[in-house]
């Protein structure tokens, strides 16, 4: 008869039961960090909705044009709004800007023509230049322009994806024949991951 009592170490089965207890919690860690990462995709996508939505509202309540214009910064880029002020471009603190991931790729898809600006903005040669109210800088010009009466200038549309994410978030305005209305629509595409 052999002494259990002696016996050292664990058996094969056991062993084999950890193992497998292990690799099932290591795959639902990985799942659930992968299914983090979309949520937090999804989230940055709806908050820009909203400033979006913000600055449309803005430009409806206070009569006033707005704008989005692109920064792009060391650790990676931020959209601030401006609004049209005494013939310019200016940039405004409220809605704080709207910082985007690292890992965040902004293509703003607009028919816009160089030669036609958003509003009449002053040229080199206008009084505004001359006077001391511009510092010398460059005049700003925005990607797309909320117009008091609703409308958003010029018509395209804006596309958000991530790296490494297989989904792209598509922002387009409603549209009503040839006239564009701020009314802003999220879609969500799915595909290739971005590189």
């Amino acid at each position: 008869m052999t002494n259990y009592r002696n016996q050292q170490g664990f058996t094969l089965i056991e062993m084999l039961v950890v193992v497998m207890i292990v690799a099932t919690i290591s795959a639902m860690s990985v799942l659930a960090i992968n299914q983090a990462f979309g949520r937090r995709y999804g989230a940055e996508a709806d908050r820009l909705l909203i400033w979006l939505q913000q600055l449309s509202e803005n430009s409806r309540l206070q009569g006033s044009a707005y704008g989005v214009v692109t920064e792009v910064m060391e650790p990676g880029s931020q959209l601030r709004a401006v609004i049209y002020y005494r013939n310019r471009w200016v940039a405004v603190t409220a809605p704080a800007p709207f910082a985007l991931s690292d890992d965040a790729v902004l293509q703003w898809l607009v028919e816009y023509d160089e030669e036609e600006q958003l509003l009449p903005q002053q040229q080199e040669d206008s009084l505004l230049e001359e006077s001391d109210e511009v510092d010398g800088g460059d005049l700003l010009l925005p990607e797309i322009a909320f117009l008091p009466d609703g409308y958003i200038e010029p018509q395209g549309t804006l596309e958000l994806s991530f790296v490494g994410a297989k989904e792209t978030f598509i922002y387009r305005w409603a549209d009503d024949g040839d006239q564009i209305y701020s009314t802003l629509i999220l879609d969500r595409k799915s595909g290739a991951p971005q590189q």
